[in-house]
């Protein structure tokens, strides 16, 4: 009898050890966070988003008690959801409130007049109100990224479309970052980047900070891609956010879909943009 319950012991402080530290997941005062992450409203966040002690980018490292007194994210998608779509013909975009306003965009072909697919927010209370900010959420390709031209996936600009920041994948299979001119900084700004293996089916976690006239700062899973300074750049803070397919050049009778989910929108540097259940 002692003999088993040693192996139950066992068994249950293997678990333990085990503990799948992902950032959001659920934490208390017994289910503690692995560094470098915290426990803030009961989720493990990582606090840790910017490299270089903020000295040359201009974007600071954030010290681990700074994110609960900045506040909330502005915008997040699973609670506050969107305003409006924009669908073309033969596209279309389904909202789940059920997986946290979760959007799953299709497009059909690759005909111009049939290659939208987007969920908008043109709420000013829930944009940026600053000349900072930071974009973070999760893009789920459903099949090894195959496209023929550049395809956004998601934005946050003016209503013009003037991208503070458009993220999508390009014919080459990069992920590719545009800040248009006049937003960020002076010039545009447009950065590519490359996984080993290529863009595989499954999750990708993509975050873009900036702040005007200082640096952008690019992220992937978690490991940052690029921090590069800039100089110039918008007087007025972005007013849209849209996810989903703006645009789709594949190959002709290709379809092309995926999900984007727990994105959310800060214009404080300091407030933590953990993974949302």
């Amino acid at each position: 009898m002692i003999r088993l319950c040693s192996v139950v012991a066992l068994l249950l402080a293997g678990c333990a050890i085990e503990l799948d530290d992902v950032s959001g997941r659920a934490c208390d005062e017994t289910h503690a966070c692995r560094a470098p992450r915290t426990c803030i409203s009961g989720r493990c966040l990582d606090l840790t988003p910017f490299d270089g002690g903020g000295t040359d980018s201009g974007l600071p490292n954030p010290d681990p008690d700074a994110g609960v007194d900045a506040g909330l994210p502005r915008w997040q998608q699973r609670l506050h959801g969107f305003t409006n779509t924009t669908v073309d013909p033969g596209c279309t975009v389904d909202i789940d409130p059920a997986r946290g306003n979760r959007v799953l965009a299709t497009i059909l072909g690759p005909l111009d007049s049939q290659d939208t697919a987007t969920a908008e927010l043109v709420d000013l209370n829930r944009l940026p109100r600053t000349l900072e900010g930071r974009l973070r959420g999760r893009i789920t390709l459903v099949a090894p990224l195959s496209v023929r031209g550049f395809v956004p996936v998601a934005y946050v600009g003016t209503q013009s479309g003037q991208a503070f920041a458009r993220i999508g994948f390009d014919g080459a299979g990069r992920l590719v970052v545009e800040s248009d001119a006049q937003t960020v900084g002076g010039p545009a700004l447009v950065e590519r980047f490359t996984v080993d293996g290529g863009f595989t089916a499954g999750d990708w976690v993509v975050e873009v900070a900036w702040r005007v006239g200082s640096a952008r700062q690019v992220r992937l899973n978690d490991v940052l891609q690029a921090d590069t300074a800039v100089t110039g750049g918008a007087t007025l803070p972005p007013a849209e956010l849209s996810l989903g397919i703006a645009r789709y050049d594949g190959d002709a009778g290709t379809a092309f879909t995926v999900t984007l989910s727990s994105w959310q929108l800060a214009d404080d540097l300091l407030v933590p943009l953990g993974d949302q259940p």
